[in-house]
């Protein structure tokens, strides 16, 4: 979903940090999405506040940020900030649909278990 800036300033909350959970999350993205050249999460008060506590991920080989992932305190919204080729912006429900957004690299978390559960019973012949 493209957000209207006009209508949405998502810069007005600081962005929250992130959850143990999430970092997982993040790193599996990363281990699967293959040709993603640099990620990480900005948590250095020292960092730019253009980046501090964001996912920061670069798909160039050059190593500057592609792509900006926060979600503002107080929200259950994820924001993707698209910084090149064209700067735009996009809200998502979860981190998983922000990341897959950028590189569709993680399935559905349901889809595994229900698949190992047909092979299980194609097995025992049921």
């Amino acid at each position: 979903m493209m957000i209207n800036q006009s209508t949405h300033d998502h810069e007005a909350l600081p962005p929250r940090p992130l959850r143990p959970e999430e970092r997982d999350l993040l790193a599996e993205w990363l281990a699967a999405a293959g040709d993603v050249s640099k990620a990480f999460v900005s948590s250095r008060r020292s960092d730019s506040s253009a980046i501090y506590r964001k996912i920061v991920i670069s798909v160039e080989l050059d190593g500057e940020p592609t792509y900006l992932i926060d979600t503002p305190a107080g929200t259950d919204l994820w924001i993707v900030v698209q910084c090149r080729p064209v700067p735009d912006a996009y809200q998502f429900d979860s981190l998983r649909d922000a990341l897959n957004f950028i590189r569709p690299a993680l399935t559905d978390a349901a889809a595994p278990a229900a698949d190992s559960d047909l092979v299980c019973r194609a097995m025992a012949g049921n």
